[in-house]
């Protein structure tokens, strides 16, 4: 066995972790702001401009997340019954990699934008995706986290 009994839910499934969680977060980013400006009206323009400066970015940003938010939302509801969304999640990893390599691309083509000039919230988002890359890639126990338990 190579992780302890904790780490698997109730259901025999391997549970995401912490740094998993907390780069999916970082790659739904647009869904949080999207929902938090729906909560405040007062000051959603203020603040779409400010963290979405660029008109298009903001849907663009919620079309990237939308695969990762699936995938975190479907984590949840996986059961050995289930068979169809334990296939369909077997592709997670390849899809949370493809995910982040897009939001590279984009945050790159934003720095493009605005001739290379510097932004803590562009540095930022870059620093982390280049560390939740480099987790995703090296992180055997996140590969196993999309893996199907053989469960009888």
């Amino acid at each position: 066995m190579r992780y302890t009994i904790e780490d698997y839910d109730t259901n025999g499934f391997l549970k995401p972790t912490l740094w998993l969680w907390l780069g999916w977060i970082l790659l739904a980013k647009a869904w949080i702001v999207f929902i938090v400006a729906s909560a405040s009206r007062d000051l959603s323009v203020k603040l779409l401009t400010l963290i979405y400066p660029i008109n298009n970015s903001l849907y663009v940003g919620l079309l990237v997340g939308l695969p990762v938010v699936m995938i975190a939302w479907s984590m949840g509801l996986r059961k050995p019954e289930r068979k169809w969304l334990s296939t369909l999640l077997s592709k997670g990893w390849q899809l949370t990699v493809l995910s982040v390599m897009v939001q590279f691309g984009l945050t790159l083509y934003h720095l493009s934008l605005t001739y290379w000039a510097f932004n803590c919230s562009d540095a930022l988002t870059l620093l982390g995706l280049m560390w939740f890359l480099l987790f995703l890639l090296q992180s055997s126990r996140t590969k196993d986290t999309f893996r199907t338990p053989n469960i009888k």
